[in-house]
């Protein structure tokens, strides 16, 4: 079950039960904690974990650091009694972790934090004499808070760089409250403050053997899914065959939690992986259900986000969607799980970075040399062409990093407004220029979390992505990034801490599946309605995206190849911006 909750806080008792009876009658969260000047609306009162003495609430889904594989349910005493203390956000940053947001209390008014892997969503809209928090915008909408209006000073924004977080959306008085950050509010007033950052867990120094690491890794995430397991009572696998999703599925296998899993396939070469996936499934005993992306799933006026409050989908990701929801229904599947993020916790990047942390830490030795090596091979290229790049590159390595902007097709107004207004994060602003390889593991795990809150949150099904769980993404930073590419290859240590799990066909595999050739067809199947959909869109109207421009690429099937994905892009905004307006 989807797990949702609303929250009111004023200090107009009588405007708070109104808000009460209105939000229980129109969203269906029956279950409420009411206190004066407060009101916790949730699905089930399973959701609710209290604090004692009066501290607040945590909503979601917790599990201990240390202890069994388990969720921590509200009778569970001994573990909630260690929250007991005057602040309770660094206890639960360092002894938990899950899917969750807590609600605090601090004397002078209310906090609230957010996990810092974000899998609990968490929006803020300002009410009259306080404010609502929601993990769904619906769920303001529903209740009569908030009639939606689209903030258009903020597209630029999304149309080049819809993958990096920002605590603004593109709904107006709608904010969100980022992973791993807290905000106390007062009565007029708001602070944001994070307390977890990826930094805090690179070391300065590399910690044990490799093999060390390895087994540690392995035990770590094969414990994080079976706790996800241990919420579900029947689990489906989206399965392609690659490293990420595999590895979810031994972890699934070790975890002995009933599970199926669903290979998805564009028919053509590069997008059917059903031997692979069939060799996982086989490796570990599940059950595997074959679909297709099928172009009768596409409806180009439906945005694959059109729930979250921030355009930030690919129009045909709801074939997938589809297809993954149709296998749930046959095999009664209660929650869907992913491999997804696994390429940015285990730093599946093709940049030089590493290297140069090497030769940071190790001086210009065997090591240096080894991973210069291992680039290579990774790259298929020379360890010459390898060291010439590195040399060419070194200056723009050894810079601060900043977020790359994608200006295609945007007018040249559009792109002054998004360049005069530089965009970061504060994980970007706290980076070390002397880790210019984490810099980029870190810039890898910003651009995975707009999208894990869950996009299957329309079809009220839960989505879990266990590989970019609390523990994981601590454990995977402190990696040094030169391990990562060991041997020539990508994900290199969680690769080796898997070998033994999987099938030789999956532990061999150099090439990654996609579904291009399926989003292409999807294009050029729909080649009027593209074209109609987007020169006369909103985007054009207003000036953000070049008519001109967008019609060169429109007019032929070259042009759709080299563009393809920039215009998933547009059209899913186009589509985000009509359910909006509605």
């Amino acid at each position: 079950m989807l797990r949702q909750f609303l929250i009111f806080s004023s200090s107009a008792q009588v405007a708070l039960e109104g808000l009460i009876q209105r939000a229980q009658s129109a969203t269906g969260l029956r279950h409420a904690i009411q206190q004066q000047g407060l009101a916790i609306l949730v699905r089930s009162i399973e959701d609710v974990l209290t604090i004692p003495g009066g501290s607040g609430y945590v909503l979601g889904t917790l599990f201990a650091k240390y202890g069994p594989a388990r969720r921590i349910a509200p009778d569970d005493a001994l573990a909630i009694e260690s929250l007991a203390q005057p602040d309770p956000i660094f206890p639960l940053r360092d002894r938990f972790w899950g899917g969750y947001v807590a609600m605090l209390a601090d004397g002078g008014g209310l906090t609230m934090m957010r996990d810092p892997s974000g899998a609990m969503p968490c929006y803020i809209i300002p009410l009259s004499g306080g404010w609502a928090a929601a993990s769904d915008i619906s769920l303001f909408v529903s209740a009569g808070l908030l009639k939606p209006t689209i903030a258009w000073d903020a597209i630029p924004r999304y149309l080049a760089a819809k993958d990096l977080p920002a605590a603004t959306t593109a709904i107006q008085h709608v904010r969100e409250i980022l992973p791993g950050t807290y905000e106390r509010l007062t009565e007029g007033r708001s602070s944001v403050t994070s307390f977890w950052s990826p930094w805090d867990h690179i070391s300065p120094v590399e910690r044990r053997g490799a093999a060390a690491i390895e087994e540690r890794l392995k035990r770590t995430v094969d414990h994080c899914v079976a706790s996800w397991a241990s919420t579900t009572g029947s689990a489906l696998l989206t399965l392609s065959g690659g490293l990420d999703s595999s590895i979810v599925a031994s972890a699934l296998g070790t975890s002995k939690r009933p599970f199926s899993c669903v290979t998805i396939s564009t028919g053509d070469g590069l997008g059917n992986e059903r031997d692979y996936a069939h060799a996982m499934a086989s490796a570990v005993g599940a059950s595997l259900i074959e679909e297709d992306y099928d172009l009768a799933d596409i409806d180009l006026s439906i945005s694959t986000a059109r729930h979250f409050p921030k355009p930030i989908g690919l129009i045909h990701e709801t074939a997938f969607h589809a297809a993954a929801m149709r296998v749930a229904g046959v095999v009664g599947a209660d929650a869907i799980y992913t491999g997804s993020g696994g390429d940015n916790v285990f730093y599946n990047s093709n940049s030089l970075r590493p290297l140069l942390d090497c030769m940071r830490a190790r001086g210009l030795g065997a090591d240096a040399l080894r991973t210069l090596r291992d680039i290579a091979g990774k790259l298929e290229i020379s360890a010459w062409t390898v060291l010439w790049q590195a040399v060419r590159q070194y200056r723009q390595l050894t810079r601060p990093y900043a977020w790359q902007y994608n200006l295609q097709f945007m007018t040249r107004e559009a792109r002054q407004d998004i360049m005069s207004r530089p965009l970061s994060h504060p994980w970007l602003e706290a980076q070390n220029a002397s880790r210019a390889g984490k810099v980029g593991h870190i810039a890898f795990l910003l651009r995975i979390q707009n999208h894990l809150e869950g996009y299957l949150r329309a079809f009220d099904m839960p989505l879990i992505n266990p590989l970019i769980s609390q523990p994981i993404v601590e454990l995977a930073v402190a990696i040094p990034g030169w391990h990562m590419v060991e041997g020539g290859r990508d994900r290199a240590v969680a690769r080796k801490a898997y070998h033994d799990a999987l099938p030789p066909i999956i532990r061999d595999r150099r090439r990654k599946g996609s579904p291009s050739s399926f989003a292409i067809a999807l294009l050029r199947s729909k080649r009027k309605e593209v074209r109609d959909r987007l020169m006369d869109g909103q985007l054009v109207a207003r000036g953000l995206v070049d008519a001109d421009s967008l019609a060169v690429a429109l007019a032929s099937d070259p042009g759709i190849e080299l563009s393809y994905m920039r215009l998933l892009a547009l059209l899913d905004i186009e589509a985000w911006i009509e359910h909006w307006r509605g």
